[in-house]
């Protein structure tokens, strides 16, 4: 057994020998024997030091050192052995030693240097005196500290590192920090060599052991004088402090690229490849964070009792986080799924205790769930963020984006008007304009009820305007992140799809501020930069994850889904801007603005298509209100699927109310034109 060896995986060769590595195996008796005899030599190292420097003047006979040393020394001995066990010093680990340790450390040799003390003054050991015992405290202090904090000085700065030469990218100087994690952790074989830094005032200047070799602008003359082979770039919670363009020149010099989350985002369980969104997300727009002041937002909606629906959505539920924030009287919580509420309900009670929280179950299409949840609460101000949103789903179900997007739209806003609400906000979609899809086209009539409908029963009814949210749930970053973690294909439909995007946290800020704004009837349209390419934006985050586009994770193309535009816009041809003292925000100028009772006819009419069922009387219908809504046929035919994509049986069967579908051929194969079609709507 004694010669039984492990072999070391690199060479094959017989490494340490069994009997040893279980030896070396740290337990608590071995580590609690470990330290309980490196004390007592500490202590009578410190013993015979203090009496060699000190008390000189004594004679130095081998009698003397037995019969007063000995005595001495043991009882400093048993002092410190005992002091040790009181406070616990003895539970501290030999391998996370740090300055936070020192005191506990420190308190046994205190401790005993006081006994020391005052057994000196009463003469109990010849030739000591107080004064002597201060010199042995100190000995043995330095003593205890130095063999405690020995194996972190061996493994951080004698033990020479023999992996990849490395720079440390600081975007934060609470990055430093985090340096000292990574020099404890096992596997961490690197050979840091120095830091960057961003600012210029911190070149030349030593951390941690290692100098700030330099700044974002000469980091090419760094990485070549110095060899370096990898960086890692410790984040930033500020997402202001955008580094985007700045890892890109870091792939460019050929380095490997390691992400560390900054501290914010481990406290708040954030450390993931969600970063990268906050991240990138203002790099890739060129506009700044939005920023909105506090007390405005106080004034606003302090004390009062504000309506939230589709609370536990993306934006609805990040609307309740912000809201809360301002110490409204009453919070209600509108959800149709009681899981999502549960949720956001717990989330709020959580985070703000003292908030009047109130969920209610209900649907937004169901008159009595309206009518209940406004007479119950009676409402100040509407946030309406309930909506069916994906826009392929929506396509072979235009039933349901009818019902949900614009009746019950209607019937919130009717409830508003009756309950004496102050302000109905509408949240629409930069999908409103020009519309390809029923999703947009549904919710540019949402728009209209919204306006049309102003100051009835004086309400101030607004509608907001924005494009994609960046990190809400089924939104492009989402699903790129899931992609990229399970080193899966990245799906972009288009290589040249661009969209307007927009952090959740700031389209609402945008939104809350637009009631602050807003007098009523205004469509307002947030300012949200240029429209970012998605395969852009695909590459960045691969990127961003230390991993290279189309090597380590593939980009795959699949063609524009049903419904969807290569470009989205924000305003139609006939609309223009005016600006408001917020330069984040717009005004739309609508050309032809519509009044309650000329919009009251084609609700109507909505009402009568849907209650006959038929899909093709329903498009035609939108098409009819929606002068600019260009449907996407190619979506016609098929079935539906989870991603909205449609599929084809062998024997084609016509949609419910498309008279097209009944002209292809019953032998399983379609003409030429209509493969064509499919060709299209599937992405093939």
């Amino acid at each position: 057994m004694a010669e039984e060896r492990i072999r070391s995986p690199e060479t094959g060769k017989p490494d340490i020998p069994v009997w040893l590595r279980s030896l070396l195996i740290p337990t608590y008796g071995k580590r609690t024997l470990f330290y309980l005899v490196s004390d007592v030599v500490v202590v009578f190292c410190s013993s015979f030091l203090t009496h060699l420097a000190v008390i000189r003047h004594v004679s130095s006979g081998v009698s003397y050192y037995v019969q007063s040393v000995l005595p001495f020394a043991a009882t400093a001995a048993a002092c410190q052995l005992a002091l040790g066990f009181l406070f616990s010093s003895y539970k501290l680990r030999w391998s996370t030693f740090s300055l936070v340790d020192v005191p506990r450390i420190m308190l046994p040799s205190l401790g005993t240097a006081a006994v020391l003390g005052v057994l000196s003054a009463f003469q109990v050991f010849a030739g000591v005196t107080p004064l002597s015992t201060v010199t042995w405290a100190l000995l043995s202090v330095c003593g205890v500290v130095a063999v405690r904090g020995s194996r972190r000085f061996y493994t951080e700065v004698v033990r020479p590192r023999s992996g990849k030469r490395a720079i440390l990218v600081m975007c934060s100087h609470k990055g430093y920090f985090l340096l000292d994690t990574l020099r404890r952790t096992p596997n961490f074989n690197y050979h840091v060599v120095g830091f960057i830094d961003p600012e210029p005032n911190n070149r030349n200047t030593l951390s941690q052991g290692h100098a700030v070799l330099g700044t974002f602008e000469n980091v090419e003359e760094v990485v070549a004088r110095h060899r370096i082979e990898t960086a890692f770039v410790f984040l930033s919670s500020d997402p202001a402090f955008a580094i985007g363009q700045f890892c890109q020149r870091l792939h460019e010099l050929g380095l490997e690229v390691r992400l560390i989350p900054s501290m914010a985002d481990l406290i708040d369980d954030r450390a993931d490849i969600g970063a990268l969104e906050r991240l990138t997300i203002h790099e890739l727009t060129g506009q700044q964070p939005v920023r909105v002041d506090p007390r405005e937002m106080e004034k606003v909606f302090a004390d009062k009792r504000i309506m939230v629906t589709g609370a536990g959505g993306s934006i609805g539920s990040e609307l309740c986080r912000q809201l809360a924030r301002f110490n409204p009287a009453m919070l209600v919580l509108l959800e149709r799924d009681d899981s999502n509420l549960f949720y956001i309900e717990r989330d709020l009670r959580s985070a703000y205790p003292k908030s009047h929280v109130v969920p209610f179950l209900g649907d937004i299409t169901r008159e009595t769930d309206v009518a209940r949840a406004f007479e119950l609460t009676r409402p100040n101000i509407v946030f309406h963020a309930a909506a069916y949103k994906h826009v392929p789903i929506l396509e072979f179900h235009p039933a349901e984006a009818i019902r949900v997007n614009v009746q019950g739209s209607h019937l919130l806003a009717r409830a508003a008007a009756k309950h004496g609400a102050e302000s109905f906000v509408y949240i629409s979609t930069d999908k409103a304009v020009n519309p390809s899809s029923v999703m947009g086209a549904s919710k540019r009539i949402g728009e209209t009820v919204a306006t049309a409908m102003n100051a009835t029963g004086g309400v101030r009814f607004l509608a907001v305007r924005f494009g994609n949210v960046l990190d809400s749930r089924g939104s492009v970053t989402t699903i790129f992140r899931d992609a990229i973690i399970r080193r899966q294909p990245v799906t972009v439909t288009d290589p040249d799809m661009r969209r307007y995007v927009m952090l959740t946290s700031e389209a609402v800020l945008l939104v809350m501020q637009a009631v602050a704004l807003g007098g009523g009837g205004e469509v307002f349209v947030l300012d949200m930069g240029e429209p970012v390419r998605i395969k852009d934006l695909a590459e960045t985050m691969i990127r961003h994850a230390g991993l290279r586009p189309g090597i380590d994770v593939p980009i795959v193309f699949t063609g524009r889904r049903p419904g969807e535009k290569l470009f989205e816009e924000l305003l139609t041809a006939e609309e223009g801007t005016t600006a408001t003292v917020n330069r984040r925000i717009y005004r739309a100028r609508i050309s032809k603005p519509r009044t309650y009772p000329e919009i009251l006819d084609d609700l109507q009419r909505l009402d009568e298509v849907l209650s006959d069922g038929d899909t093709q009387r329903i498009r035609d219908e939108i098409t009819r209100q929606v002068s600019s809504y260009r449907p996407d046929t190619g979506c016609l035919y098929g079935h539906p699927t989870a991603s909205g994509r449609a599929e084809y049986p062998p024997v084609a069967q016509p949609f419910p109310g498309d008279e097209r579908g009944g002209k292809r051929r019953e032998t399983g194969r379609s003409s030429d034109s209509d493969r064509t079609a499919d060709s299209a709507a599937a992405g093939r």
